[in-house]
């Protein structure tokens, strides 16, 4: 009632820009009573980057953090007896929410209830969350899987377990009763590291794994140890989870595991991952209108490689594509070359990446100077435009004998060069 006396009406697309909290919820599910469409942003953004975002899809509302602030008070006058109609429509649109696909620039998903609904439907049939269960929200609302844990554990009767801004994994695990959680590989590896929350994680029901990639010492780790995991795979496009294993074990191959119900999966003759179903969304929104990147027979091309194991498991090679994962965070060396090309004395710029234990991959850029550049200034400017997770770890000076490469042969051939003989680059100071 109160978001409709501010004119928020049905359709309308109002921005949400917070860090998880209650009271985002609340906002949540009240827009989708409307049946207006929640647009899911990063707080994370730089201004100029955001306000590019809102712009694009015609965003006509933002909802910050303050604003939710006096959500909870308001919900605390709302009486067990009201009869007003809380039904929400499962084929009205929902979110809004941007993911980085197979170009440089973020794409805006669209979901409908519907889409969510069957994503969390078909998650319980495999991992069922029931009264009592605790999932603990320890992905960003703004991110899919952040979404998809309170979707499931409400669709089961759960709870959802909200920590604050400055409590972190470890501490809710040793004061909550957490049943199940979710993360990227990262966060394992983080967990894994102190021995009392490697007893903590012994005591779940489940540890959904996804994200991106999963180092296996980090996967004989925590089957020696006995933790309850589970690897997905998903999309933001699919609304989250489009196959998922059981638990793993000695015997239990690492796969991306079974396809859940709703979903449909096959491989194509290049080996690519084609997905439809319930889950799939309803198109990327731009300037234009609606664009539906779907084949004649409604399937999506995902960009990643993909086959079948001989017991029907899905396994994931990879992405057709540039794109890597760090640190469960999409990063597309093409956006940030744009970036770095529009500094003042950068000529041409590739960027790679490069392993890191803690994050799987970050990226590192390769620099052809016109003039005189600082690593200061570097960092500095593309603060400016893009989230810091985005920005290189090390800027390094284009070699001599690299002058004739194009971006595709430079990117193969620094790539090598990290990985053989990293001393032949200079680093910019």
């Amino acid at each position: 009632r109160r978001f409709q006396d501010t004119g928020i009406r049905e359709h309308d697309r109002v921005g949400i820009l917070s860090h998880n909290s209650a009271d985002y919820l609340f906002a949540l599910f009240a827009l989708w009573r409307i049946g207006a469409v929640a647009c899911l942003l990063s707080p994370r953004l730089p201004d100029k980057a955001l306000k590019e975002q809102m712009r694009s899809i015609g965003c006509q509302r933002l909802l910050t953090s303050s604003d939710l602030g006096a959500v909870s008070i308001l919900v605390q006058d709302i009486h067990s007896d009201d009869k007003q109609d809380l039904s929400v429509s499962i084929e009205q649109d929902a979110t809004i929410m941007f993911t980085s696909g197979t170009s440089s620039k973020p794409k805006a998903v669209l979901h409908t209830f519907s889409n969510h609904y069957y994503s969390a439907k078909g998650s319980n049939e495999h991992l069922p969350v029931i009264p009592g269960d605790q999932w603990l929200l320890s992905l960003p609302l703004y991110h899919v899987g952040g979404l998809g844990i309170v979707m499931r554990a409400f669709l089961g009767g759960g709870t959802v377990v909200i920590p604050g801004l400055d409590e972190g994994i470890d501490r809710m695990l040793r004061t909550q009763k957490i049943t199940h959680l979710s993360l990227v590989p990262t966060q394992l590896i983080r967990l894994l590291r102190d021995t009392d929350c490697r007893r903590d994680l012994k005591a779940l029901k489940v540890i959904l794994l996804g994200g991106s990639a999963v180092p296996e010492p980090v996967i004989n780790d925590a089957v020696k140890l006995g933790l309850p995991v589970y690897t997905t795979y998903g999309s933001t496009e699919m609304a989250s989870q489009v196959a998922t294993s059981g638990r793993l074990s000695e015997e239990y191959p690492v796969s991306a595991g079974k396809i859940l119900n709703y979903r449909q999966l096959m491989i194509s003759e290049t080996c690519e991952i084609l997905v439809k179903g319930e889950t799939l969304f309803k198109g990327y929104v731009e300037n234009s209108g609606l664009c539906a990147p779907f084949d004649k027979n409604g399937y999506f091309s995902t960009g990643d490689l993909g086959t079948f194991l001989d017991n029907g498991s899905l396994s994931v090679k990879g992405r057709k594509d540039n794109m890597f994962i760090s640190g469960g965070e999409n990063i597309q060396p093409e956006e940030i070359e744009r970036y770095l090309c529009r500094i003042k004395n950068i000529e041409r710029a590739v960027v790679v990446p490069v392993l890191n234990e803690e994050f799987g991959l970050r990226p590192i850029a390769v620099i052809k100077p016109s003039g005189t550049l600082t690593r200061q200034r570097i960092r500095e400017t593309l603060e400016n435009d893009l989230p810091k997770f985005k920005v290189p770890d090390q800027f390094y000076l284009w070699p001599k004998n690299a002058d004739t490469c194009d971006w595709k042969a430079g990117r193969l051939y620094f790539a090598d060069l990290l990985r053989e003989q990293p001393s032949a680059l200079i680093p910019i100071t």
